[in-house]
């Protein structure tokens, strides 16, 4: 199922960060292994869309700029 969301926060070093899904507001944990083809890194405040992985620990997946 495809999200939309705001990137509320993404440290390039460390390669992780969160997005907030715009739909509930809950806060997605996102990292580089997440992003999608040609994406290099994100901003505080880029409007993405985005794919929840399932498990324990679901983070987005398939992380594009909307």
């Amino acid at each position: 199922m495809q999200f939309t969301g705001t990137v509320k926060s993404f440290d390039e070093d460390e390669g992780v960060g969160t997005i907030v899904r715009d739909r509930d507001k809950l806060e997605i944990p996102v990292s580089s292994a997440g992003l999608a083809l040609g994406v290099s890194g994100l901003t505080e405040g880029d409007p993405v869309q985005f794919d929840v992985g399932l498990g324990l620990n679901p983070e987005a997946r398939n992380v594009m700029l909307a």
